[in-house]
């Protein structure tokens, strides 16, 4: 009897734990998104100032030309004095005086909107880490209440601490793409659509005055709307490629790859073998996701002009190789850094995604000397459990 009343004391001290962490949660992710508010209006801010130091500079330009005519011409008065009154001299005098004084002016206000540029690029890269900080914390701390709940394993009674890291990197995995998933509809449709909803209103006022104008600017409207689906069907597409069921993993992995060529100026060759045997779907995500996750990371740190896909197919596990013949990096110490900052995407996202399916990867990179990362998968879940 007491030891039911002691567990039913430990299920009322966790339900009040789970809460005050749930509350916390929410406190957070209101931090995330004033964090991220905060950013774009630093981001704009910023956009504004080099828009102000451009026209500064060009102002700055206009009136050294005109300094310099108008010292030219102070000089040529006073050289032939006796050609030009008292009025001629003075006025020559006060214009560059005049122009001098605008000259210095412009000239402060670029050194202050300078000055002002570069403490707003450091706010705004402490304000993504900050970001980064707090979204880190976010799903760190959903992952504790996902355990604390027993949403994941809740019907194992006994756990491996191998399972309970697998558990914990599938959770992880979960978060991230929440969290890609969120800011990629923050960053693109949300924004869009916001601005939409005012350029309409916008119109409607604008038409009552010029229908012509209005028009005009309901058909900017219309361009504005189509680049909003087109981000959200991306997004969409990005969550679950409907080509992988009609077209199956290798053409989807060359239109992707021609697509990523075409955006990026990186020339893409794809090698694709014979399919040998039907490969599980979830598996042609992970292929799918791994080549997207390669390709991005390249496009962002490589530096490279050329990049070679290869898929070659089993009985039991296919091989994914991608070379790149960009700048290279130190695997072990780049990897180790991103450890201890806690990322976990790019290149340490690709590692776990591969263990996740019991798969190997290996990593052959050297400075200028280009990247190489081959990738071994089973081909369904059957192959890891008749190991």
């Amino acid at each position: 009897m007491d030891k039911e009343f002691d567990i039913e004391k430990v299920h009322i001290i966790m339900r009040e734990i789970i809460n005050a962490i749930d509350k916390s949660k929410g406190q957070l992710i209101d931090i995330v998104e004033n964090a991220r508010e905060e950013h774009e209006q630093l981001k704009n801010e910023l956009n504004h100032i080099k828009e102000e130091i451009d026209r500064v500079i060009n102002e700055v330009d206009r009136l050294t030309i005109k300094d310099k005519m108008v010292r030219n011409k102070l000089a040529e008065v006073s050289k032939s004095f006796k050609l030009h009154n008292e009025e001629d001299i003075k006025r020559a005098y006060n214009t560059a005086a005049d122009v001098k004084v605008e000259l210095m002016s412009a000239t402060r206000e670029e050194q202050h909107l300078k000055v002002r540029r570069t403490a707003l690029e450091l706010s705004l890269k402490r304000a993504l880490k900050n970001i980064q900080n707090a979204e880190h914390i976010v799903h760190q701390v959903t992952i504790a209440v996902t355990y604390l709940r027993g949403e994941i394993m809740s019907a194992i009674d006994e756990i491996s601490n191998e399972g309970m890291v697998m558990g914990i990197k599938v959770l992880e995995a979960q978060e991230n793409e929440r969290m890609r998933i969120s800011r990629d509809i923050h960053d693109g449709p949300a924004q869009q659509i916001a601005s939409i909803v005012m350029k309409a209103d916008f119109c409607e006022r604008i038409a009552r005055q010029d229908i012509e104008k209005g028009l005009k600017e309901l058909s900017e409207l219309k361009e504005q709307s189509k680049k909003a689906l087109k981000e959200v069907r991306s997004i969409i597409h990005d969550l679950r490629p409907m080509s992988l069921d009609d077209l199956g993993l290798n053409e989807t992995i060359e239109t992707y790859a021609m697509t990523f060529s075409e955006e990026s100026q990186i020339n893409v060759n794809v090698k694709t073998g014979k399919i040998i045997v039907e490969i599980e779907s979830i598996v042609k995500v992970a292929v799918y996701r791994l080549v997207q996750e390669l390709l991005n990371n390249i496009k962002k740190h490589a530096k490279a002009s050329e990049v070679t896909i290869q898929l070659e197919y089993g009985s039991k596990y296919l091989r994914l190789t991608v070379v790149d013949n960009g700048i290279g990096f130190n695997v072990a110490s780049t990897l180790e850094a991103l450890k201890k900052k806690h990322v976990s995407y790019g290149l340490l996202g690709i590692h776990d995604r591969v263990k996740q399916f019991n798969g190997e990867i290996h990593f052959h990179s050297a400075i200028d000397e280009g990247t190489s990362v081959m990738i071994k998968l089973p081909v369904n879940r059957g192959v890891i459990l008749n190991e």
